[in-house]
């Protein structure tokens, strides 16, 4: 038995404006389904930032011998160098942005490679991000 309100897929289509309502002005998620096994969840953006806050990265920095630095994301298998601090920085987010891209137009490849699936959170973190601060709040600096 599930707790959260449910509405079939053709149901959902003609009743499209009130299960927004009910998403969006009561915070209610909601669950969408379609033939016996396919369901989604339908819920506000703003909540979905809330339930994702706690997945941040931590970048490894080191300073190599020629005295640029090193970014290093061991939980997603980034790593980006450049002359500062300040330009690895930017390069990591930028490296991020292209990554989560080609993560969500891959999803199926990406989501079932045992090596990339837990990478999801992190990648819908990045893809809600509004602008660069918010991905750099995320890399916990």
């Amino acid at each position: 038995m599930k707790m959260l309100d449910e509405l079939q897929f053709t149901q959902a289509r003609k009743e499209f404006t009130a299960m927004y309502n009910h998403v969006f002005n009561e915070y209610r998620p909601m669950i969408v389904k379609r033939k016996q096994a396919e369901e989604i969840m339908v819920l506000r953006t703003d909540l979905q930032k809330m339930l994702l806050c706690k997945f941040s990265l931590k970048p490894e920095i080191t300073t190599e011998e020629d005295g640029s630095i090193t970014m290093t994301l061991d939980q997603l298998d980034i790593y980006t160098n450049a002359e500062s601090l300040e330009e690895a920085t930017k390069q990591l987010i930028e490296d991020l942005k292209i990554y989560a891209q080609d993560y969500i137009k891959r999803s199926q490849l990406f989501f079932n490679a045992p090596n990339r699936q837990s990478h999801f959170p992190y990648v819908l973190r990045i893809l809600l991000s509004e602008n660069d601060d918010e991905i750099r709040n995320m890399l916990e600096l």
